[in-house]
């Protein structure tokens, strides 16, 4: 049998199909450990999780959508995933200016997605890809300014060299120009834009004409405001 894991924020698990259920035919069995506004601190911790549940093996393949490092995580009586904390209300701005900047998230992240390279790596026979809603040098997901912290940039470059380009990169590279100033009702990509960027980032992953066909369906009735019907939902034991 096998089996698809696939790890994310989002642009992984939304409230219409993204990459991950793009991808999900492919393969026998599917779980998507996505979650709303998660950091790269949640994903690196699920796909541990995943791992102790179900032990990646030969012939699994774990696909990671990595996101923004402005993200707070925290596991109170269950992962509370609030996005970036510069710009929700969970996080005041006395906590923010106090305890999170732009250098500490850089190297907390890039120390997390080496953990899980390494981890992957160590599995026999797994295929594991690398994917990203922004890349991970632009802390402000909205805006094309990368870091000013080079040092960090240089210490982790053959960490950065394994994640593909991201979203904004190229499906959605037009929207991030304009910094979001558009007629978008929702900044998310639409089940059409998420094909494109497995086309993109993975071409051939999706091999399926009935995928394609109900992606596009998927994508005409979100245009026409009516309800998108989701596929390749799973659900996902967590702790």
């Amino acid at each position: 049998m096998n089996r698809l894991f696939t790890f994310g924020c989002s642009f992984t698990n939304y409230r219409w199909s993204t990459w991950a259920d793009c991808l999900a035919p492919e393969f026998d069995y599917f779980e998507n450990w996505g979650q709303a506004g998660a950091g790269n601190h949640y994903i690196f911790n699920s796909v541990m999780e995943a791992d102790q549940r179900h032990n990646f093996s030969d012939g699994d393949t774990v696909v990671v959508c990595w996101t923004n490092v402005l993200r707070e995580d925290r596991y109170t009586t269950c992962w509370q995933t609030h996005g970036n904390a510069a710009t929700n209300n969970y996080y005041n701005d006395s906590y923010c200016q106090k305890y999170i900047t732009e250098r500490g998230c850089l190297i907390r992240d890039l120390a997390l997605i080496k953990g899980v390279i390494q981890f992957l790596k160590s599995i026999p026979g797994i295929k594991f890809k690398l994917l990203s809603m922004c890349p991970l040098l632009y802390p402000d997901q909205y805006k094309r300014t990368e870091t000013e912290y080079h040092d960090i940039k240089t210490l982790y470059s053959n960490v950065l060299k394994e994640i593909s380009l991201s979203f904004y990169e190229t499906v959605l590279r037009k929207d991030w120009e304009l910094n979001w100033e558009t007629n978008r009702m929702d900044l998310h990509p639409t089940p059409a834009e998420h094909l494109a960027y497995l086309d993109t980032v993975l071409p051939g992953w999706v091999t399926k004409t009935e995928t394609r066909a109900k992606i596009q369906e998927e994508s005409i009735n979100l245009r026409n405001n009516t309800n998108p019907a989701k596929s390749g939902l799973s659900k996902v034991t967590r702790l």
